[in-house]
This record gives C-alpha cells, sequence and structure tokens, in this order.
C-alpha cells in the first residue's frame, strides 16, 4: 500500500468518528458519485470488482432510487447514484452492473466527449457514441444529465458563457436521445454567481458541493454529492451512503490536495 493510500485511509479513520452524528435521517439525501470504472488508477477511478460489490449493497437497501425520486423528499429515496463525464467504461463496464442489479442510475454527460461531437482531447479515451446511449436510456435505469460541452471550468465564466455551454449540452441530449435534460453537474464541483444564475433558468437542478443534502436545507440547485473513491473500501463507502463522512471533505480541503486532478 503507497503512502498516499495510507495517508487517505487515514482522514477517512479520522473523520468518521465526527460523522456519526449526522448520519443520515429520513429525508436526507445521500447522492454517490462515480467517475471512471473499470479503466484509470486516479483514486475517483473505481475498480469494477469494488463497483460490483457496491451497487449489490445498494440494491439490497430499500431506500436506493432515482435522483428525481430522492429530490421529492418524502423519505422514500435516500441514495441515488450518479456518474460524471460519459466515456465508453460506462457503457462497458457501469451499464451492465446496473442492469444486473436493478439499481438506476443518473450519467452527467459531457456531450462534447461523445463520438463525433468534440476535438480530439489529450486523455482520448475511448469514447461513448450516440447509440450506446440511447441503448442506456432504453434499458429503463438511466437518466442523462447535462455536464457542459466541453467540459469547462464555469467558476469564472460569464453568464452568457455558462449558458451556451449549458443549453448546449441540454440540446444535443435532447435531440439525440429523446429524452428531457433536466439535471446538470458542475465539472470540477465549481461554479461562480454568473453559472447559478445560468443554471437555475435551464435546469431544474444543478449538483455542486461535497455533502449530504439534508432534509430541508437543500437548495437543488446547490445538491451536494459524495464521491466514491478507490481506496474506500466496504467500510468507507457504507459509511458514505449512511452520511457519515462528510469531514473527509473538510481534511481534503485543509490540505488543499483534493482525491481527483484536472484533466
Amino acid at each position: 500500500m503507497s503512502v498516499d493510500s495510507v495517508a487517505r485511509k487515514a482522514i477517512k479513520t479520522t473523520a468518521l468518528p465526527f460523522g456519526v452524528p449526522g448520519r443520515v435521517r429520513p429525508g436526507d439525501l445521500v447522492v454517490l458519485l462515480y467517475h471512471r470504472v473499470g479503466q484509470g488508477d486516479r483514486e475517483i477511478d473505481q475498480r469494477a470488482e469494488a463497483f460490483e460489490r457496491q451497487m449489490a449493497y445498494l440494491a439490497a437497501r430499500p431506500d436506493t432510487g432515482t435522483l428525481d425520486a430522492g429530490l421529492d423528499g418524502d423519505g422514500r429515496v435516500g441514495v441515488a447514484v450518479t456518474v460524471d463525464d460519459g466515456y465508453r467504461d460506462f457503457y462497458d463496464h457501469v451499464l451492465p452492473v446496473l442492469v444486473r442489479h436493478g439499481v438506476p442510475a443518473l450519467l452527467y454527460l459531457a456531450t462534447g466527449l461523445v463520438e463525433g461531437e468534440g476535438p480530439p482531447r489529450a486523455d482520448e479515451l475511448p469514447r461513448l457514441t450516440w447509440s450506446q446511449l440511447q441503448e442506456a436510456v432504453a434499458s429503463g435505469l438511466v437518466t442523462v444529465g447535462g455536464h457542459t460541452h466541453g467540459h469547462i471550468d464555469l467558476s469564472r465564466s460569464s453568464e452568457q458563457e455558462a449558458e451556451d455551454e449549458m443549453r448546449r449540452c441540454k440540446d444535443l441530449i435532447e435531440d439525440r436521445l429523446g429524452v428531457a435534460c433536466r439535471h446538470f453537474a458542475y465539472p470540477w464541483a465549481v461554479a461562480g454567481p454568473a453559472a447559478d444564475r445560468a443554471a437555475r433558468r435551464v435546469f431544474d437542478s444543478a449538483a455542486l458541493a461535497w455533502e449530504t443534502n439534508r432534509l430541508g436545507k437543500t437548495d437543488p440547485y446547490r445538491l451536494g454529492r459524495t464521491p466514491v473513491l478507490r481506496n474506500d473500501g466496504m467500510t468507507f463507502f457504507r459509511a458514505k451512503v449512511r452520511g457519515m463522512l462528510d469531514a473527509e471533505a473538510l481534511a481534503y480541503r485543509a490540505l488543499r490536495r483534493g482525491p481527483w486532478r484536472r484533466t
């Protein structure tokens, strides 16, 4: 185990006791955040076998459901799964597991990553196609939201720039998939006031911070999500599902080192 991995586990172990008083209560909503599954070696890239175990665990919970149902706030759904970006691993690794366990998920799609929709990128990972996305939607388990077109930082954008990125993404999804695109997630979970105003015009929700969403205290346009990380293991994963590891985010901020880097 690397020094970095040991340090990350130490952060979780230290943070966990502080999360006991904050564990989820009826009406709270934990929105889990995934990126790539079955490829990559960053802290935010999940191993395929770990993802399988996590979805099996969620499938056995009666409160796992869609983000839409969770936002209703009636307490029926307390956990929702979301995935960012939209690379080919979503089709190859994520979708089969969702179908196998019957777990719904929301894909926040950066439409410029779809085959034929954007220029080559430095990472040049295998891309999704619109036909694969149509198949995912046809499963009845996948909802598609927006994540901008070019996966850009909106924290310093003008209001018009932010709205253009959002609407380009939303329009492509609705035109190519024939479904409503109602939800949005900011790339890197950062947004400025201008982008916030644009999101409130274009979408029904916008995901931003790393935190559990508490009943009566949730702004759907500042929706909290909880990243599922590579070295969580099932013990820390279950703690995150119960809303007990929000303090992990505070530790990362204090150390000025997040679990991901911009790519």
